[in-house]
């Protein structure tokens, strides 16, 4: 019988695919949740598994296609019946995406690296494979050096230079420096106290000539790729939120002095006892969570004719990865303990990282943070991660001259900035929704009053 393979569903907001790796080809039988093809989403990238043992018949989609959720990508004959599978999708239900217009070249396989595969056969994180595919390079001309045998990003820039240099893409060379100018001695004044020509020196000074340094080609002054995979998704994302909500950005100091010390004191016995660093993101979240329930326009989302209020907290932390970045989302975090929230954090930090989010990780949220201090930002107009209407951007912790008690002493001070869509949150809710947030934090025994 013959079983169709399809996109599954992959998240609320999650419409669509690109396929970027098939593993297996027609006329090959695979098993029982063998992995047929690799998917990058908007969210994560995943593997469709076989749902049936059998003879894969058909692939109606190439790698680069863009496919919605629910397309019928393969088909599997298991064995059991009728092979005949339906109509094949339309063509335009898996519109290919722009590919290089560069012909590929075959060069030779270069004789300074390390080979730890011949050319052509090594393997391939999806990264690198995009990366072969917007350059237009032929696959069979990358020498893997990388462990294992694997094509690492440096093999692949090393042959688009190999590509180019043998296309007679080459810079001239660098002249030599000019001889040194030779010193001409002084003259003496003549006895009546005028001064004395200079006499004609035995040789003639040497001639200077400004070195001229060839510039680039005109071919290789700039380097041109196609926007892309995770890069063009976010683009569309980050268009789509402006447009779609008019931001508005407030700021506030914060003193976060006391929340200093007190981590300061617990991170090393937190790390031995639980496994995890303690950051400041899990006192941040619970004073968020506490904030919001009780300004709850912030922890809504809206449509053209409605408000949608949660009552559940879920908040999502932007993770920056070499791909892009990618917001995971801790579920019901008002409900979870210092502890809980610190190993979560942790945890779901490391599978961003790692490639290894499921779509459930980064679905649902109600309310964002993403955290510029951690990269010496001390302020920043985050953009909202849609459909939430609010986002709170966390900076770096300096220290600063602060006044207490009409004393001027040395605080350790953030700017938080909180960017909000104008249609639903008005300015005062906004500031006074973050003006409690810092009371919270500024204050650790209020703060870890509400701690669990």
């Amino acid at each position: 019988m013959a079983l169709d393979v399809l996109v599954p569903q992959m998240g609320e907001s999650v419409l669509e695919g690109t396929i970027l790796e098939w593993k297996v080809k027609v006329g090959e039988k695979v098993k029982l949740n063998q992995p047929l093809v690799e998917l990058m989403t908007d969210k994560v990238n995943i593997e469709i598994p076989a749902e049936a043992e059998g003879i894969i018949t058909h692939l109606y989609v190439k790698e680069g296609d863009v496919v919605p959720v629910g397309t019928r990508i393969a088909v599997i004959d298991d064995g059991s019946g009728d092979s005949t599978p339906a109509a094949a999708p339309k063509k335009e239900s898996a519109p290919s995406v722009a590919k290089s217009t560069q012909a590929p070249q075959t060069i030779s396989a270069p004789t300074t690296v390390s080979a730890t595969a011949d050319a052509g056969k090594g393997k391939m994180s999806p990264k690198v494979r995009m990366m072969i595919r917007e350059y237009g390079i032929d696959f069979n001309s990358i020498v893997p050096t990388g462990k294992e045998g694997r094509v690492t990003v440096a093999d692949v820039q090393r042959t688009v230079e190999e590509r180019s240099t043998s296309a007679g893409y080459t810079l001239g060379p660098i002249p030599a420096p000019p001889a040194p100018l030779q010193a001409v001695a002084p003259q003496a004044p003549a006895s009546d106290g005028t001064p004395s020509t200079p006499s004609t020196p035995s040789e003639p000074l040497v001639k200077v000539e400004i070195p001229k340094f060839e510039s680039l080609p005109a071919n290789l002054r700039e380097t041109r790729e196609p926007v892309t995979g995770i890069r063009k998704i976010i683009s569309e994302h980050m268009i789509k939120s402006v447009r779609t909500s008019p931001h508005v950005t407030t700021f506030e100091d914060i003193d976060l002095t006391e929340l200093v010390e007190y981590r300061k004191e617990i991170k090393s016995s937190f790390k031995q006892t639980f496994g995890a660093n303690i950051t400041y993101l899990p006192f941040i979240v619970k004073s968020v969570c506490t904030a919001l329930k009780e300004f709850p326009k912030l922890n809504a989302s809206m449509t053209d004719t409605e408000i949608i209020y949660k009552n559940y907290y879920n908040i999502g932390i932007a993770v920056a990865r070499e791909d892009g970045l990618i917001v995971p989302v801790i579920k019901d975090a008002d409900k979870k303990t210092l502890v809980e929230l610190a190993v979560e954090i942790n945890d779901l930090g490391n599978k961003a990282r790692t490639n290894k989010l499921l779509p459930d990780d980064v679905a649902g949220g109600t309310f964002s943070l993403t955290n510029a201090g951690m990269f010496g930002a001390t302020s920043s107009t985050p953009i909202i991660n849609q459909p939430q209407v609010a986002i709170l951007g966390i900076h770096a912790i300096v220290k600063k001259p602060w006044v207490v008690n009409d004393e001027i002493v040395i605080r350790n001070i953030s700017s938080f900035g909180l960017s909000f869509d104008h249609r639903l949150i008005d300015g005062h809710t906004a500031v006074q929704f973050l003006h409690r947030v810092h009371e919270y934090l500024a204050d650790t025994r209020k703060l870890l009053l509400q701690l669990r």
